[in-house]
């Protein structure tokens, strides 16, 4: 016998599962995964380099040379619009060994161009070149990032236990992929430590879809995930934003009561139930028990 409360996290409406993905450099090839995703009313994160705006390049990264062509300031906004725009570094550099003055000059700085093309705080990042490091991570810290993003795949669906070294479920081209969102769309375990969220990250680069020539791929895997009622389609931001939220509630010390400091209304529910519970901001509320 076991006694367990309603305080595990639930996202928005009591749904157990989100998806979001997260494309890095702002390229020309954003435009038609954007066509796509905006056709399932998928929701993506778009990490940019404010420095390289406008600038134009061809990639290869030992696969085929195609255009690497970064889009204008000018173009930015409106091609984004409904998904979020997040920093990459203000010239994509490898910050590994860099002295903490340097990393934050580049993180704040694309962090505030991002910040005066939108006209709304920023507080998201992704890596370039996944450098992590401990010094790397400080500085993001320190620039006031909420979130930051590695490349380091979980294979996973558990949630971040660090938003600064927030570990993506996978890269687009996981020989996994289709796999894992059948276990994603299905995975109904009775416990698990983390209760009964699960969160689906998905990253890459849309160029890489011209190098490899499978656009398709991305769009299979859209449409098998897309239209299902128990998903939050969610930005980086929001996830973040709603889990911070989850981590700064209070609870008593027997468990009964809890209290919501936040601005965002939070769903709380059981490993074992499929009963949600919405607090509210500035709420207190009395919690069920249940006893199994």
């Amino acid at each position: 016998m076991s006694r367990h409360i309603y305080d595990r996290l639930l996202w928005p409406e009591g749904k157990k599962r989100t998806l979001t993905l997260s494309y890095d450099d702002g390229v020309t090839q954003d435009i038609r995964l954007l066509e796509i995703l905006n056709r399932y009313g998928i929701k993506a994160t778009f990490n940019l380099n404010p420095g390289l705006w406008g600038e134009k390049g061809t990639v290869s990264a030992g696969k085929k040379t195609v255009p690497h062509d970064k889009l204008s300031a000018q173009q930015l906004k409106p091609l984004y619009q409904g998904h979020e725009m997040a920093a990459h570094g203000q010239y994509h550099m490898a910050l590994w060994g860099m002295d903490p003055a340097r990393c934050m000059e580049e993180i704040l700085t694309s962090r505030r161009e991002v910040e005066r093309l939108t006209g709304n705080p920023m507080t998201g990042y992704a890596y370039a070149f996944g450098a992590d490091e401990a010094a790397i991570v400080e500085a993001a810290r320190q620039c006031g990032l909420a979130y930051a993003r590695t490349i380091a795949s979980t294979g996973n669906f558990r949630l971040p236990d660090d938003l600064l070294r927030w570990h993506p479920t996978c890269h687009h081209d996981d020989e996994n992929l289709f796999q894992l969102a059948e276990q994603f769309l299905n995975d109904d375990l009775l416990f698990s430590p983390d209760g009964p969220a699960r969160l689906f990250y998905l990253w890459g680069h849309s160029y890489e879809f011209e190098q490899n020539d499978n656009w398709d791929h991305i769009e299979a895997f859209i449409s098998q995930v897309a239209h299902k009622e128990n998903i939050w389609y969610a930005t980086n931001g929001e996830i973040a934003q709603y889990l911070t939220a989850y981590r700064r509630l209070v609870f008593s010390a027997d468990s009964r009561y809890v209290y919501n400091p936040s601005a965002l209304a939070i769903w709380l529910g059981s490993s074992f139930s499929d009963i949600s519970i919405m607090v509210t901001s500035g709420e207190t509320k009395e919690l069920p028990m249940l006893v199994i």
